[in-house]
C-alpha cells in the first residue's frame, strides 16, 4: 500500500483585516527580532492581509469538497512564519477538527522544502505501520510587521492547500528527492533529479511525463525538464506547485502517467522533487469497496 492522493483543495483567500497584535504578540516578536537588529513595526503589516495561519487551515478546511474522515496523521508544512499568533499550537489546535483522533505536528525551517519533507515523513509513518491516511496542511501567510523584502518585494499573496492522502486516491505518491543546497542557487542538481527523479515508472513512454515547477525556475534557468512541463505562476513560495495540483489533479489523470514536481529554493539553492504515479481507477475503486492490500 502507498499514500494516494484522495482529495485536494487550493484556497486563496482575498479579504483582509486590520492590522492589530496583543500586547503580548507585540512583546513577544519584540524579543524574536532585537537580537538580530529588527524593530517591531506593524506599520509594515498594515497594508496587508494579516491572514492568520488558523484562518488559512479553518478556510481551506471549510473549502473542501465534503466533511474529510479524521485522518491518523496531521501534518502542518509552512516556509514563512505566522507572527500574528505565534503561541498557537495550530496542529495539536487543529486535532479538534477531527474530534482529537490525529496525531498531529508541523514541519518548519526548510524553507519551500517543508511540504515534500512531510511528503517523506507521512510515507515513513505509512512503511513503519504507524497510519494509513494522512492531511497535509501547506500555509503561507504573507504580513509581517517588520521588513521582509523577499515576501514584500516578491508581491507574494496568501495561500494554503489541503492534500488528503490515503489508499484509495488517484494519485499515488511514488518517491520524494533533495538536493543542496548551494550558495549561490542552482539548479543543476535539480535538473538532474528532475530528469531521473525517484519512483519514476520503469516502463515510462513518451508523453506519460508531467515536470511541474514552481515560479522561481525563470529567475534560476531552470529550463525544460522533460517532455511535457508546467510551470506555477508567480505569488506563491511554498505552496506554488501544490496549489496547481490541487486544481489540475483530475484534468492531469486523463493525460498523464506520472507527475513529478520540483522547485528550487530561490534562497537557498536547495532543490526538492516528488512523484506522483497515475493509479487505474479499478484499483482506486477497489481500494474504497475496502479491498486494501
Amino acid at each position: 500500500m502507498s499514500l494516494s492522493l484522495e482529495t485536494a483543495v487550493a484556497y486563496v483567500p482575498r479579504a483582509a483585516r486590520p492590522c492589530y497584535f496583543e500586547p503580548d504578540i507585540l512583546e513577544f516578536n519584540q524579543g524574536v527580532l532585537a537580537p538580530y537588529g529588527m524593530r517591531f513595526d506593524p506599520s509594515y503589516a498594515a497594508g496587508g492581509s494579516n491572514t492568520t495561519f488558523l484562518e488559512l487551515a479553518e478556510g481551506v478546511l471549510r473549502e473542501a469538497p465534503g466533511p474529510l474522515p479524521a485522518p491518523d496523521l496531521l501534518i502542518v508544512a509552512y516556509a514563512l512564519p505566522d507572527p500574528h499568533a505565534p503561541e498557537k499550537t495550530l496542529a495539536a489546535h487543529l486535532t479538534r477538527v477531527f474530534d482529537g483522533r490525529p496525531l498531529s505536528f508541523a514541519v518548519s525551517e526548510q524553507g519551500l522544502g517543508a511540504p515534500f519533507t512531510a511528503l517523506r515523513i507521512a510515507d515513513a509513518y505509512l512503511r513503519s505501520g504507524r497510519c494509513r491516511s494522512v492531511v497535509l496542511l501547506i500555509l503561507e501567510q504573507t504580513s509581517f510587521p517588520y521588513p521582509e523584502p523577499f515576501v514584500q518585494d516578491g508581491d507574494l499573496v496568501d495561500s494554503a492547500v489541503l492534500l488528503a492522502l490515503g489508499p484509495a486516491g488517484g494519485w499515488e505518491l511514488a518517491g520524494v528527492g533533495s538536493s543542496g543546497p548551494h550558495s549561490p542557487p542552482t539548479t543543476a542538481d535539480l535538473a538532474a533529479l528532475l530528469d531521473k527523479p525517484p519512483g519514476l515508472p520503469g516502463d515510462e513512454r513518451p508523453g506519460d511525463r508531467l515536470v511541474v515547477t514552481g515560479s522561481w525556475g525563470d529567475s534560476l534557468d531552470l529550463g525544460p525538464a522533460g517532455p511535457k512541463a508546467h510551470q506555477a505562476p508567480p505569488g506563491s513560495y511554498c505552496t506554488g506547485v501544490w496549489l496547481e495540483f490541487a486544481r489540475h489533479h483530475e484534468e492531469w489523470r486523463d493525460a498523464y502517467r506520472t507527475i513529478v514536481f520540483g522547485d528550487v529554493d530561490p534562497r537557498t539553492g536547495a532543490g526538492h522533487v516528488a512523484t506522483f504515479t497515475r493509479r487505474e481507477r479499478a484499483v482506486a475503486a477497489g481500494d474504497r469497496r475496502g479491498g486494501h492490500p
